[in-house]
Parts: C-alpha cells; structure tokens; sequence
C-alpha cells in the first residue's frame, strides 16, 4: 500500500473513499480543493505522519482528528470561515508542527496542553485575544507566531516558556509587556511591530541571546537605555 497520497489542486469537494482503505498512509496532501471539512474516518488513518489541507474551505473539523496519534505535521491554514478548532486536537501527542493561520479562530481549545510535543505553532492573521493557559504547559515549543491577532495583553508566565526562539506579535493591541519576558533566555528573534508600546520592561535589556528585535510603528517615548545595550552587544534593534 502507498504510504503517500496527494489530491491537492483538483477542486474536490470530498476526499476519495479510496483513501480510508490506506491504512499505512504516512502523508497525506489535499490542499487547494473546495473541501468543507474532513470526513469522520480520517481518524482511522492512524500511521499519518503529515496532514497538509491547506488552502481549502473548511468550517468544522472532525473530533475524530484526534485519533491521529502518530500526526507530526498538520497543516489546516488559510480556511478563512473554520472559526475553531476541535476540543480533541489534543489528542494529537506526536504533533511538533501546527499552522492554523488565517482561520478566524478566536481562542484556542484547552486540550493544546496535552500537545506537548509542539516545537512550532503558527496562528497568525485570526483573531485571539488572549493568550490561553494551555501554552503554559508546551515546554518544547520553539517558535510562536501571533501576527495580526487582537491579544492586548501577554501573561506573566510567557517567561516559563523558556524554549522559545521565536516569538512575533506583530500587528496586534499590545500597550506594555510583563518584566517575565526577560525570562526567555533562549529567544533569538521578537518581533514586536505595529502595537502601542509605550515603554519596554527593564528585562528585556538582559535577553542574552536575543540577536533580532522589531519595535518599529510603536509609540515609544524617547530612546531606552535597554535597547543601547542590547545593540552593545550585537542585537539588531529596528525602532
């Protein structure tokens, strides 16, 4: 039997029936067709590696998703009308890659920490407004991307994620960042755009592996010493 399958650009409504019968299929490509959702025995599928249904027209995902425990990488961005993700994602263990871009999501299932293996999540362009307690518990994940989201305010346990390389809050309604963020020992690139930050905690001058910082189209007052040292040191700082 295949063990991959792609029936990606052909304007399907439906996924082939011939598909359930792959019971070792490790990949699986359906981007770019008019799909509304997935079936429910996609669940069945339990050897996928890879689910990339990018680019289609989903409006619900099926709880049986969840049964994908082998899943590494699941690609469901740019469906614009999903609005959610299913409670049962969760069950998706193996999961170290999740984009969910560009799917007016407005929160996040509680069950993401049980996704303890996620190394990358992507949820830019919807529209979140908080980020849930459920992240607090992804000490593997390695880059969060919240462009163009609604979040006005970080937790002060974004500092427990001390895995983070990556972390881009761009285009979003930030006024002020909690001093935990200077806890990120490990992140490299902060990306921090189009907010309205008015002043930066004192921490952050102290991020000793931070080689990229984006503070452009932010009403900063003045020029902080924070962002002289940071540059002392080889930081890149956009301002």
């Amino acid at each position: 039997m295949p063990e991959r399958y792609d029936c990606s650009n052909r304007g399907l409504t439906t996924l082939p029936h011939e598909v359930r019968g792959l019971r070792d299929l490790r990949e699986l490509y359906v981007y770019d067709n008019q799909l509304t959702t997935l079936p429910e025995w996609i669940g069945e599928l339990v050897e996928l590696r890879v689910l990339d249904a990018n680019r289609n027209r989903f409006t619900s995902l099926p709880d049986s998703l969840g049964e994908l425990r082998n899943l590494y990488y699941l690609y469901v961005a740019d469906q614009q009308r999903l609005g959610a993700l299913p409670e049962t994602i969760g069950g998706l263990s193996s999961l170290a890659y999740l984009n969910a871009s560009h799917d007016a999501l407005t929160t996040l299932p509680v069950s993401l920490a049980e996704m303890t293996s996620l190394v990358e999540l992507r949820l830019d362009d919807n529209a979140i407004t908080a980020l849930p307690a459920a992240l607090r518990r992804l000490g593997k994940l390695r880059e969060l991307h919240l462009t163009s989201n609604q979040v006005a305010e970080l937790p002060d346990w974004i500092g427990e994620l001390t895995g983070l390389r990556r972390l881009t809050l761009r285009n979003n309604k930030l006024r002020a960042l909690p001093p935990s963020l200077g806890a990120l020992v490990n992140l490299r690139d902060l990306d921090l755009r189009g907010n309205d930050l008015r002043s930066l905690p004192e921490s952050l001058g102290n991020l000793p592996a931070l080689e990229r910082l984006d503070l452009r189209w932010n009403p900063l007052a003045g020029a902080p010493a924070l962002l002289a040292r940071l540059e002392e040191r080889g930081c890149t700082v956009w301002r």
